[in-house]
């Protein structure tokens, strides 16, 4: 579907080596047939001046860019087709961290120009609030946590929320951070424990978590949660 469209973890793997990034970028044009023929090297080379990469390297192949680069042509393909939704699926997490920043404010870019949804998946929180205005905070398959950008980081309500929170690190040595550890094995996705999936390295759990599956409920405006004793700090 050319209305939603995939921007991939790996940079390396998701581009075919044997192409050249302008066919690349134009293939998806070209199959969905996006623009007259004569015109895809033209969009091609708006695409690439829009992530940041100058028209005359669409001759060149993956191998000739950095991880970086990669990724901006990925991002390129990616609105090639004019999605109204993009899946970005850890886009940053292979990179450097300087390159991490440069591909998050163009993806920020990007999104205003062309006024996209981005469903953004990511383990590292600290992108995730720089980048989403709401939150999905899942466990074992299972969303725990649902709320506004501001509400999430200022008032977690879930302890798995409160312990990940906890260990984004603060650029300021002067500060003391307190950091919630977790005890106890993560366990098996194919075998999740009966109750609240996180009962079992809850240290609030108690009788009815253990058997009772906790709904998602409304806390606050906007803000959900999935817990028996929401709010209950760790």
């Amino acid at each position: 579907c050319k209305d939603i469209q995939l921007i991939f973890q790996d940079p390396y793997a998701s581009l075919n080596p044997r192409m050249r990034i302008g066919d690349i970028i134009a293939e998806p044009m070209i199959a969905n047939n996006i623009v007259p023929k004569d015109k895809v090297e033209a969009r091609v080379n708006e695409l690439l001046e829009c992530v940041g990469l100058a028209n005359y390297m669409r001759n060149r192949y993956p191998h000739e860019f950095s991880g970086g680069q990669r990724q901006r042509i990925g991002i390129a393909r990616a609105l090639s087709v004019n999605p109204k939704l993009i899946m970005a699926d850890e886009p940053v997490s292979a990179l450097d961290v300087s390159i991490q920043a440069q591909v998050l404010n163009l993806l920020r870019d990007v999104q205003e120009q062309y006024n996209l949804t981005y469903l953004f998946i990511s383990h590292d929180l600290a992108v995730v609030e720089m980048i989403s205005d709401r939150i999905g905070v899942m466990y074992l398959g299972s969303l725990m946590e649902v709320a506004p950008n501001e509400d999430l980081y200022s008032n977690p309500l879930h302890p798995y929320t409160q312990a990940l929170l906890s260990a984004v690190p603060i650029p300021d040595p002067s500060i003391e951070k307190k950091h919630v550890l977790i005890e106890g094995d993560l366990p098996s996705p194919t075998n999740i424990p009966s109750g609240c999936p996180f009962h079992t390295r809850c240290p609030h759990a108690t009788e009815k978590c253990k058997t009772e599956v906790p709904q998602m409920k409304e806390h606050t405006p906007g803000h959900f949660v999935k817990c028996h004793f929401p709010g209950v700090k760790i």
